[in-house]
């Protein structure tokens, strides 16, 4: 279960009891194939005439060995062998283009299911993401998904096919000898039954290995991140770091082993057995043939074997495949349980057209109340918006007029921030209402709204990827032009200027080769671009240098004119020319005014205010 933000991770998804391969999952994962029919019965022809040939070469050999050598008869030798080299050369031809259907189709599915994820994980809420590992994320969507690739490009083919050369094999064996067929066939139990006991302990071993592969990319994601080298430099932790990579590696080696050994030794005993069943066909056959049985010939026991080779592999194919598939569900249970996931804030059957042009940006809250929920991920089903969850926040109401400024100050944890993501619908209310020109947020579709909403935080994240990328982000078609604009208008086009590749520059990962304040007016940059009615402000200008904090006030000015803005404020310099300064307190407005009305009437206002604006005394 996911906790929202403000809370913290319960159980990993992995921890879930080991459970049986589920009918549900076969039955999902046949219809990833849905759309590739036609490919799919195309693969079963090819296959089913493919293991017919199979079959047809040792029933030739019998031909030649008991009718056409000794009748001497050397048009029928000519035509047998013909025949032979016919069927190996269209065999050939069919197997190649067997694979590359298998291969086409299942890197297809592949594909539809990488992006069904990704398409599916967008939608989830943000508390989903704050309480979620990023490298779980990345392990679900890249190598959990890739290690489906065996049974989505060749396995099911490689099944189908086995299962034809067998059951070919068993009917052509039958008909020879039926003495020697139960012979060579007292091997089907021991398979069938290694294969189910083999594949349940695979399957087990491929969820702790994909877990210990989470664990090892979340940890490498984390500390060479820049701001994970940086803390272990600081604090002198590299060798640490280096240990306990060192044991989530180790782990993983030892799980990988595992996993890969599983069902090797009954491969090996199979392999052997293999070895010795033509040995005693051998032996019974050479007794009937010497002691003048008529029910086999020498052209026979060749024939046989040559089938009943034909047989074991393939059944020692169907085995391993057997294995492998089971791993595979397992992956696929790790994928349909993100895909289950509900993701609670849903666009609108019929949603309220939007066009920014024609709304004047007027905000209401209306009795607002709101808490973090939980999310049921795979068997773990937790209710959302638990009754004795406590509400973070509590009959919030105020309204900002067009154009008009909004500040939200109090301590951390009063609820500033998640009255402004309910706006932007990062979350959605639980009770009352959230609404713009009187429409509400949750009639919207959430990509119009988000045309209405710029929003500048804190930590403006940016891409590893040039100055430009991250301008268009909020303006995919702006030109040249209109980047200078928003450029100048951000306090920040004379640095851009200056650098020797200009909008080219690339800014390194998460913008670190930019300084907070340049980060932020970058930031600002990409809204101006993007040009929306409502501006969302979570402390824009917090933990910045005094000059970074003016040029950044200077473009927040711009960005304000003509505006409706909310801003959460943690420096009140920031705000204290606000229309209206609403006072958080453990989720609920406490109070609201003026600058000056507060000063005069709140406690907690004036005790912030005192905190910032009273001289500290030198320490000196």
């Amino acid at each position: 279960m996911v906790r929202g933000h403000g809370g913290h991770m319960g159980e990993s998804f992995d921890d879930a009891p080991k459970r049986p391969i589920a009918r549900k999952t076969l039955i999902r994962v046949a219809k990833l194939y849905r759309p590739h029919r036609n490919a799919l019965i195309s693969v079963a022809i090819l296959v089913i005439i493919s293991a017919t040939l199979l079959v047809a070469t040792p029933l030739l050999i019998r031909q030649i060995i008991d009718d056409a050598i000794p009748n001497a008869d050397k048009s029928q030798l000519f035509w047998l062998t013909g025949w032979m080299i016919a069927v190996a050369a269209v065999s050939g031809a069919i197997t190649y283009g067997t694979n590359f259907l298998n291969m086409r189709t299942g890197l297809t599915v592949m594909e539809s299911l990488r992006i069904s994820v990704y398409s599916h994980l967008q939608k989830l809420p943000l508390s989903f993401f704050t309480s979620t590992r990023t490298g779980d994320l990345q392990t679900r969507i890249s190598s959990d998904v890739a290690s489906t690739q065996m049974l989505l490009t060749d396995t099911l083919g490689v099944m189908l096919s086995n299962s034809v050369v067998v059951i070919s094999a068993i009917t052509a064996m039958l008909i020879i000898s039926w003495e020697l067929s139960i012979i060579a066939l007292i091997s089907l139990p021991m398979f069938t039954f290694a294969m189910i006991k083999v594949g349940k302990r695979r399957r087990e071993l491929t969820r702790e290995t994909q877990r210990s592969l989470s664990d090892l990319t979340s940890r490498t994601g984390e500390t060479l991140s820049v701001s994970g080298v940086m803390l272990s430099k600081t604090f002198g932790r590299e060798a640490d770091q280096l240990e306990q990579f060192k044991q989530n590696n180790s782990e993983l080696t030892v799980l990988s082993l595992r996993q890969g050994m599983t069902g090797q030794r009954f491969s090996v005993v199979m392999q052997t057995f293999f070895t010795i069943i033509p040995a005693i066909i051998w032996l019974l056959g050479g007794y009937l043939i010497i002691d003048a049985q008529d029910s086999v010939s020498l052209g026979d026991i060749v024939a046989f074997t040559a089938i009943q080779v034909r047989l074991l592999f393939p059944m020692a194919g169907m085995f391993m495949r057997g294995v492998q598939i089971s791993s595979s569900i397992a992956l696929f249970d790790r994928i349909f349980e993100y895909l289950d996931i509900d993701p609670k804030i849903k666009d609108p059957d019929n949603p309220v057209p939007v066009d920014p042009a024609n709304f004047n940006g007027e905000i209401k809250y209306s009795s607002v109340g709101f808490k973090y929920s939980e999310i049921a991920v795979g068997d773990k089903k937790t209710p959302s918006n638990d009754e004795a969850a406590p509400f973070t926040l509590d009959d919030i109401s105020f309204s900002v007029s067009s154009g008009g400024l909004t500040a939200l100050v109090g301590p951390s944890g009063a609820g500033k921030t998640s009255i402004g993501y309910l706006l932007a619908r990062l979350y959605d209310a639980d009770s009352g209402s959230v609404s713009i020109d009187g429409i509400n947020v949750k009639d919207m579709a959430q990509a119009d709204l988000s045309k209405l909403i710029g929003v500048v935080s804190q930590d403006s994240f940016m891409f590893h990827a040039t100055i430009r990328e991250n301008l268009v982000f909020g303006k995919s078609e702006a030109t040249e032009a209109e980047m200078i604009d928003a450029t100048k208008a951000a306090q920040i086009f004379e640095l851009i200027d200056g650098l020797p590749n200009g909008f080219e520059t690339v800014v390194g990962e998460r913008g670190y080769r930019l300084s907070g304040g340049e980060r932020q007016r970058l930031a600002i940059a990409r809204v101006i671009l993007a040009n929306p009615r409502i501006l969302l402000l979570d402390e824009a200008t917090s933990s910045l240098d005094t000059l970074s904090e003016r040029l950044i006030q200077q473009a927040l000015t711009r960005l304000r004119q003509g505006r409706t803005t909310v801003a959460i404020a943690h420096r009140l310099s920031t705000v204290i020319a606000a229309d209206q300064i609403l006072v958080m307190e453990q989720g609920k407005i406490s109070d609201r005014g003026t600058n000056e009305d507060l000063l005069e009437r709140s406690s907690l206002y004036r005790q912030l205010y005192e905190e910032q604006f009273t001289a500290i005394p030198s320490l000196s």
